[in-house]
């Protein structure tokens, strides 16, 4: 089916959808697109999905993909067992947003996986947000930030929230697990039990940190 691309929010959902697929191969896109941008096109036809009647927004759309830019906005994916790392998502979301940062939450066993895929695909800074559990994270943030390593989004930071009980090793795991995010991991907050006033302290100074690199952006 043909689409002209006279709604802006359709085409803007369907350039995401593709950026999701093509993040993987920023690299060789970059590569070959000098060869496209030349043509003299009048559809682009992919194997799969809508044919596009405007080739320069598409072409348009790859460069801005396999270039380093990205926005100010912020992800928090996270679960929460008990309450406590939700606590501490709310308010460094509303640190955030009081602070000019554009923000997402994703609640992992809700969430559609593929919203979140999508969303990688501008956001300069991803915070991952898990209770403990056996030592280490939420199998689902393991999912998830195994997903996130390997879409290689264009991410520049990263921090770690959540919640423990009597101890564990969940930051250090989690940052094994994304060794294809070439991030800065602006810190990590956790507290025992219920988040305290020095937690949400904590989380004041990583919004503000987040603040600042995004508007260096």
């Amino acid at each position: 089916e043909l689409y002209a691309g006279e709604d802006p929010y359709v085409l803007q959902a369907a350039k995401r959808y593709y950026a999701e697929i093509m993040m993987p191969f920023r690299k060789i896109v970059a590569k070959n697109i000098e060869k496209v941008r030349p043509l003299a096109m009048k559809y682009i036809a992919p194997s799969h999905g809508p044919i596009y009647d405007r080739p320069h927004e598409i072409i348009a759309a790859y460069e801005e993909w396999v270039s380093d830019r990205v926005t100010n906005l912020a992800l928090i994916a996270y679960v929460s067992m008990h309450g406590s790392t939700e606590m501490m998502v709310n308010y460094l979301l509303s640190a955030l947003a009081e602070r000019g940062v554009r923000v997402q939450k994703y609640e992992l066993t809700t969430t559609d996986i593929g919203k979140l895929a999508m969303d990688l695909v501008d956001a300069a800074t991803l915070v991952v947000g898990t209770p403990t559990v056996h030592g280490g994270p939420h199998p689902t943030v393991f999912a998830a930030t195994n997903l996130a390593n390997a879409l290689r989004p264009k991410l520049k930071y990263a921090a770690i929230i959540g919640s423990y009980g009597w101890g564990g090793k969940a930051p250090e795991q989690i940052a094994q697990l994304i060794p294809n995010l070439q991030v800065e991991l602006l810190g990590t907050v956790l507290c025992k039990g219920l988040p305290r006033q020095d937690a949400f302290a904590a989380l004041d100074t990583l919004a503000e940190q987040i603040a600042q690199k995004h508007a260096a952006l």
